[in-house]
């Protein structure tokens, strides 16, 4: 069975969905809370720079990540 890097468990060590480096990630004590009422976080890839946008789903606590459109979306 093959891991979708894109999504794990927030304790575990993520990894970025465009080269699967290891990303440097703590959930935060007050997090920022999106329109839609998730848990939000904005990061880059050490590795490969690309921006990235993750919330964390609720029903089992997995970091969602995907890859902002342009640097212009990660404020």
């Amino acid at each position: 069975m093959r891991i979708d890097p894109s999504t794990t468990a927030a304790h575990s060590i993520p990894l970025c969905p465009k080269c699967h480096a290891v990303l440097n990630f703590c959930r935060s004590v007050t997090p920022d809370i999106d329109s839609s009422g998730f848990e939000s976080y904005r990061l880059d890839c050490q590795e490969c720079g690309v921006a990235l946008y993750g919330i964390i789903d609720p029903a089992d606590d997995a970091l969602i990540l995907s890859e902002c459109s342009s640097r212009a979306d990660n404020f």
